[in-house]
């Protein structure tokens, strides 16, 4: 037994030292995994809107399934992030504390075994690796996180989930916009909760020349006071904002103090300006050419 021990010192050595890296390794993980965890679960706590709009919807208490799943999905994120972290720590270390024995290997075999593995761990981490770094990126910038509101490609939602590869969106229609983190770091995007959540709700409409403007300014004004989502913060404001050849283009503004809310009165005034406007018999540039149009056949 004393032989085996004086032969094989220096290989006992290294394996005490690479078990001790190893414990320690995993111990830095769990406490580094459970500190973030901790942290991101305490930030979806603090979210208050989960609803881009304020619709009726078979979930009860919407605010609390959005914040329970969150953190479901948070749980299962860092569960299979520490997994890979451990494996990838084990089987550095063994490498590298293997490295004083690799000249009893034929030197052949130690570069057709490295550069394989090499090109292969590099094929195949490649996708990984870039929406993992864009993850990180997207974190560290603070420029998205859960339950921000966003418009990407056409789409508007909120931040549901970023996880190491990729990001949800949760659209205005409750379908989930699943993109890579790579590519979400490549998008033009507007994010409407950035620095606070209060927008400046506008309508855009036309009216022929034949109009009243100044029926059409007091209609449009008096549309947005009627809603039921207007904020009182500030007056609402009217422009004539061109003079185009088949009409004039005109705007129509408001507070919102959120997102759901700018949706939400644009939608009002929208529909209550066509009331309006019908019950007045103003007329559209297009409604009116036409009309106009018929009589003169």
């Amino acid at each position: 037994m004393k032989e085996f021990f004086s032969e094989n010192q220096n290989l006992i050595i290294y394996l005490f030292i690479s078990f001790g890296v190893i414990l320690f390794l995993i111990l830095a993980i769990q406490i580094l995994i459970r500190t973030s965890l901790k942290k991101r679960t305490e930030l979806i706590e603090k979210i208050k809107v989960s609803e881009t709009v304020e619709t009726s919807t078979p979930l009860k208490k919407t605010s609390r399934a959005f914040k329970k799943q969150a953190k479901e999905h948070l749980r299962e994120r860092f569960s299979i992030f520490k997994r890979v972290a451990i494996a990838v720590s084990v089987i550095s270390v063994l490498l590298i504390t293997s490295i004083p024995f690799m000249d009893r290997l034929p030197q052949a075999f130690i570069s057709i075994l490295v550069g394989s593995t090499a090109i292969i761990t590099g094929m195949a981490a490649k996708p990984f690796i870039e929406n993992f770094l864009s993850g990180i990126a997207i974190t560290v910038s603070k420029m998205l996180k859960i339950g921000d509101t966003i418009i990407i490609n056409d789409n508007y939602g909120t931040i549901e989930d970023i996880s190491p590869t990729h990001t949800v969106v949760k659209i205005w229609n409750w379908r989930r916009y699943v993109i890579p983190n790579s590519a979400m770091i490549n998008s033009d995007f507007i994010n409407l909760s950035l620095n606070d959540k209060w927008l400046w709700a506008h309508v855009e409409f036309f009216v022929s020349y034949e109009s009243n403007i100044k029926e059409v300014r007091e209609i449009a004004l008096s549309t947005v006071l009627e809603c039921k989502y207007y904020n009182d913060v500030e007056p609402p404001s009217f422009w004539v904002m061109k003079t185009e050849k088949d009409g004039v283009k005109c705007w129509v503004a408001a507070w919102a103090t959120s997102p759901a809310g700018a949706w939400e009165i644009e939608a009002e005034i929208r529909t209550n300006l066509i009331i309006n406007f019908q019950e007045k018999n103003i007329q559209s540039h297009i409604n009116y050419h036409k009309v106009h149009k018929d009589v003169v056949l």
